[in-house]
């Protein structure tokens, strides 16, 4: 599958044009690829990460493109084939392909809230009679990208705990964004979908633009916790390099205004440092079947 990489010409102008004076010395790697896994479709993706790139551009002179790979084994080709840099993924994909990156500057995100672990939420509406994962058997349920611990890793293990297979018992659409998956249940698209957990008390005003009315959905059920995601480089960038998006990334204040509204898009508070241990024994804690 072709690989995706955002090329909006206004967004790349601006990337390109890096301050007098803060250019990076020749074979730095000044010009950088950041790949996002996707939680959200790739116009959504770009919105949320394009406030980030600005920043990384100003704070550190480098020019960063963002790359929305569409699945796990195109991902995995790109980092082998040295076309990205750094990547910011859920905790499966890194404990898969924690090999290939440098461990040794790892940043882990943390959620809105504050706390360094996400989940998913099943939602219905209220008026559809279903307060039970088991209730949805044989009916359409929207899980999000399959590159999502929360919306499809977290959401599996949720319904086969329930006692129901997804790849046999109900059918499955695999959605994007949270917005979209909240919509198709709101019109009766589909009977139940599958989001992360912030998203109907944080985003309220999101879901009212799209004609969501959060009073509408139900929340019947919820994953087990995950780890929030984690911004790693691929073994051979240099380490100056690296380092230098590491600590513009750990010098975002979400009590700084202008920094702050660049977090919030991305939906995520901050990053803080964490060892491959730490970052490996969290996901074993939480959800040991991350590993399978």
């Amino acid at each position: 599958m072709t690989r995706r990489v955002l090329v909006m010409a206004p967004a790349l102008m601006m990337l390109a044009a890096v301050p007098a004076g803060s250019v990076p010395a020749p074979g730095s790697g000044s010009n950088l690829t950041l790949a996002v896994l996707p939680c959200s479709n790739i116009e959504t993706t770009f919105r949320k990460f394009y406030p980030l790139l600005t920043y990384l551009k100003g704070a550190t002179g480098f020019s960063v493109t963002l790359m929305v790979p569409a699945d796990l084994p195109e991902f995995e080709t790109l980092i082998r084939n040295e076309q990205v840099d750094f990547a910011l993924q859920d905790p499966h994909t890194f404990v898969q392909l924690a090999r290939v990156f440098d461990r040794s500057n790892l940043l882990q995100t943390r959620a809105l809230n504050g706390t360094t672990t996400q989940s998913g939420v099943v939602v219905v509406r209220r008026d559809s009679g279903v307060t039970d994962v088991a209730q949805l058997r044989g009916r359409t349920v929207m899980f999000g990208p399959r590159t999502s611990t929360p919306k499809w890793v977290a959401a599996r293990t949720l319904f086969e705990s329930s006692g129901i297979a997804v790849d046999r018992d109900v059918k499955v659409l695999n959605g994007g964004c949270c917005e979209d998956i909240a919509f198709a249940v709101s019109v009766r698209s589909v009977a139940a979908g599958v989001i992360c957990d912030h998203f109907l008390t944080q985003h309220e005003a999101r879901q009212k633009d799209l004609g969501v009315d959060p009073a509408s959905l139900l929340v019947i059920a919820r994953t087990a916790p995950f780890p929030t995601r984690v911004f790693a480089a691929r073994k051979g960038v240099p380490a100056e390099t690296a380092k230098a998006i590491a600590r513009a990334l750990l010098r975002l204040d979400p009590a700084v205004p202008e920094q702050a509204r660049i977090l919030s898009s991305a939906e995520i508070r901050g990053f803080l440092r964490v060892t491959e241990a730490e970052y490996l024994a969290e996901v074993a804690r939480s959800a040991p079947r991350v590993r399978r």
